[in-house]
């Protein structure tokens, strides 16, 4: 959703800005738009992520880091990564919740 958002919200901006657009008002609908769900979905996403800190058992949260530096790391090498250090799954469900 994240992707085709930012890609529409792109579009719309290159048309604005070249004076392409055949009805720019709704043009800047459409940014707006756009810009509003980005920003929901960015802080919805920090939510989350919040909650599964918080969840996170401290006992794990070392193992947690260092995967996520490893793949900044790399990433910020250029390197592709063919291993993946978090993979996606379903969360385990957490006692009393």
């Amino acid at each position: 959703m994240v992707e085709d958002l930012g890609k529409d919200f792109c579009r719309a901006a290159d048309d604005l800005a070249e004076g392409a657009s055949l009805n720019p008002k709704k043009m800047w609908a459409e940014v707006d738009a756009d810009h509003y769900d980005l920003n929901t979905c960015m802080r919805e996403a920090i939510v989350v992520f919040k909650s599964f800190l918080i969840a996170l058992p401290e006992s794990q949260l070392a193992a947690f880091q260092n995967a996520l530096y490893q793949q900044s790391q790399l990433q910020e090498a250029g390197v592709p990564s063919h291993q993946r250090v978090i993979s996606h799954r379903r969360m385990t469900a957490i006692a009393g919740k």
